[in-house]
């Protein structure tokens, strides 16, 4: 079974109306509003919650460092396909 790679569930995330800092990798919303949906991703693993200096829960998505470099996702990610390197 292939799991979603982060900038996959980036992208479907932010079709839904969820925001993403770009920084961070923290998914947030209004906070009356859809956040169920947050709560069964981060039960099902899909996102990670860590706690802020405000002792506030966030919702982060995991391996978020991949996003912004190829080459760390290649390091996370290595059987997916645009990572792959075949001779030819």
């Amino acid at each position: 079974m292939m799991t979603i790679n982060p900038y996959d569930l980036a992208d479907l995330l932010s079709r839904e109306g969820y925001g993403i800092d770009d920084d961070t990798g923290e998914v947030y919303t209004d906070p009356e509003s859809k956040r169920e949906f947050l709560l069964t991703l981060a039960c099902l693993g899909k996102l990670r919650v860590k706690q802020d200096a405000q002792f506030q829960l966030g919702f982060y998505i995991p391996h978020w460092n991949c996003v912004n470099s190829f080459s760390e996702y290649c390091q996370e990610f290595p059987h997916e396909q645009q990572c792959k390197c075949y001779d030819v």
